[in-house]
């Protein structure tokens, strides 16, 4: 294994992603995403998520794919999971 092998940058969600916070998740996610380099959206904390919020998930999937760079989600809760799912997004980060 080589010592250049990208690490994953973990982007820390709050508890609520809503239509106050969500701009401000896009913001990260947006200057995180580079070319080549992982991006894990850590949800552990996150227990509220509203249809902003999955919305910027989603830009993020996609820009990821545009960037060539993998996005995966960490620590998603029961409540979160089911609005991941509900919404369509969940499925696409099942693909292993």
């Amino acid at each position: 294994m080589s010592n250049s092998a990208s690490v994953p940058v973990i982007v820390r969600a709050p508890k609520r992603i809503d239509c106050c916070t969500a701009a401000f998740l896009a913001q990260d996610l947006e200057t995180k995403i580079q070319a080549g380099e992982g991006i894990v959206l850590d949800l552990s904390a996150t227990q509220f998520l509203d249809p902003e919020g999955t919305k910027v998930i989603l830009e993020g999937l996609m820009k990821s794919r545009q960037q060539g760079t993998k996005f995966a989600l960490k620590g998603v809760k029961p409540q979160v999971k089911v609005i991941l799912e509900l919404s369509g997004i969940l499925q696409h980060f099942k693909q292993k």
